[in-house]
């Protein structure tokens, strides 16, 4: 599963899931389309709020 598919899943808007995660819609949209070298950190964050494994949103 992508980042998009599990915001999607999870009801959230990019501009919501920006809001919570404190990061820019242009950097969202580079991490939906896996052109953006994300941090671990990040990733963890990211996968919280979706409530989703890390493995599963980016080691795939």
């Amino acid at each position: 599963m992508n980042v998009k598919i599990a915001r999607i899943k999870k009801g959230l808007t990019q501009t919501e899931l920006c809001k919570i995660l404190k990061i820019s819609k242009t950097i969202l949209v580079k991490i939906e389309k896996d052109d953006y070298d994300i941090r671990l950190s990040l990733m963890k964050k990211i996968s919280e709020v979706l409530e989703v494994p890390v493995q599963e949103l980016f080691l795939n």
